[in-house]
């Protein structure tokens, strides 16, 4: 019984990493924080709290180096106005996706290294309250072209799970809320930092 056993644990063993050696797909889930344009003197925010969650297909492996295609889908719920006053919105929400190509350095040691570069989709969403909590009847959305580039470093741990940090910056069009600011271009600055799951 003991020896059955034994075999089964070593097949499942042999099995899952020859699962690893042909794995091609990633999946990172990450948690952060972005730095956005302020606008102007008009409109001023903090860091938003930020949850990101990036699939990446290999396409292609070498020793010094691994290409693949990623999609990013990156939300912050809460860019919070400072200071707060009734006459201005209490806070706006974004989301970010933006596919593209990711080059690794060194995908088979413990620890490699990323960039990436990606162009897509972003939302901007303004808050229907203002700052005293009151309802805001001018509440505007904006969707905007977006683009993006970043890095960072993946620590394998396991076969199948390790640690991600990156920083990206997603530049997009500009904002639109319910008073008349100076409209930049918008850069997005996240920082993040979570786990990757291979199968």
């Amino acid at each position: 019984m003991r020896m059955t056993f034994a075999v089964v644990c070593v097949a499942c063993a042999l099995a899952s990493g020859e699962a690893s050696a042909q794995s091609r797909f990633d999946v990172g889930l990450s948690l952060g924080s972005t730095r956005a344009t302020d606008e102007g003197s008009v409109l001023r925010f903090d860091r938003a709290t930020t949850y990101q969650a990036t699939f990446g297909w290999r396409l292609w492996q070498g020793d010094a180096a691994q290409l693949s295609v990623e999609v990013p889908f990156i939300a912050s719920p809460a860019f919070t106005v400072i200071p707060a006053s009734a006459s201005l919105p209490l806070e706006y929400a974004s989301l970010y996706l933006t596919p593209g190509i990711r080059v690794t350095a060194f995908p088979r040691k413990q620890v490699s290294f990323f960039g990436a570069v990606g162009a897509g989709y972003a939302r901007y969403s303004e808050s229907r309250l203002t700052g005293d909590r009151a309802p805001n009847p001018a509440q505007r959305d904006t969707n905007a072209g977006a683009f993006q580039i970043g890095g960072g470093v993946d620590i394998r741990g396991t076969r199948w799970l390790g640690l991600r940090g990156e920083v990206r910056d997603v530049y997009t069009g500009a904002r639109s809320f319910s008073l008349t600011t100076p409209r930049p271009m918008v850069h997005n600055v996240v920082g993040s930092a979570g786990v990757v799951v291979r199968f």
